[in-house]
């Protein structure tokens, strides 16, 4: 199986939840940081605009599915399909079950409060967590900075919203010494919350998350177009090339 695949010029890493368990194991016995991206489709569609962005998602020392969308792709114009995807919500809580006895988290982002509340979620359902801190995403860098570096977590969790959020990381990573891994998690604090319902396991599985988004949040349209009617067409495009 080929572990690493390029969709419309962003690298995808092919693994599957627990295989990425396994790379993340090895992360922290290296000695050096790293950050991990969660691409879903409008990600690859705004790395055709931005080469900064798509820099930024083609260093990172994991990237992950988070959507279907780079899954079909991968069938249409990849060498080989994905294996499936990695949803952020659920990477979170494999690494909690995993890693939060030996290692601590910091929860960075979202709205006032959610961040805490999703802690609080956590820590229901892992009692034993080391959750190090939580910081709403309406700060300065600053202010950010300090407060994780003075919790010594090793986890990092930046949930800001697609493209800030792998910013963030990459230009300020190396001003977190204690932190091993840093990941961006979109909206995952919200759906870890409560704030946020998710859908049916069963419309999770059949690929129209973007459907039911739609229906729970009107107000995201253009997000919704943007990844599904654009990145469509750009893999449409891709396809007759190839």
């Amino acid at each position: 199986m080929t572990e690493i695949l390029y969709l419309l010029g962003v690298k995808i890493d092919n693994f599957i939840l627990s295989e990425a368990l396994e790379q993340i194991s090895g992360f922290f016995i290296d000695g050096r940081q790293h950050y991990i991206v969660l691409p879903y489709a409008a990600f690859l569609v705004e790395a055709q605009k931005e080469n900064e962005f798509r820099e930024i998602l083609n260093k990172a020392d994991l990237s992950l599915s988070d959507g279907v969308g780079p899954v079909i792709a991968s069938r249409v114009i990849g060498d080989e399909p994905l294996g499936g995807r990695v949803m952020g919500v659920d990477l979170i809580w494999a690494l909690f079950a995993k890693f939060s006895a030996k290692h601590s988290f910091f929860l960075f982002g979202a709205k006032e409060g959610v961040a805490q509340e999703a802690g609080e979620k956590i820590m229901i359902k892992y009692p034993a967590a080391k959750i190090a801190g939580t910081l709403n995403g309406y700060v300065n860098d600053t202010e950010a900075i300090t407060a994780i570096n003075n919790s010594g977590a090793e986890i990092l969790l930046v949930a800001l919203g697609m493209l800030k959020q792998e910013k963030w990381i990459y230009n300020n990573l190396k001003k977190l010494p204690d932190v091993k891994i840093a990941i961006g998690v979109g909206g995952s604090f919200d759906f870890i919350s409560g704030r946020v319902r998710r859908a049916p396991r069963l419309v999770q599985k059949s690929g129209l998350e973007w459907l039911w988004r739609l229906f729970a949040q009107p107000s995201q349209w253009r997000k919704t177009w943007r990844a599904v009617g654009v990145f469509s067409w750009l893999v449409l495009k891709a396809m007759f090339k190839k």
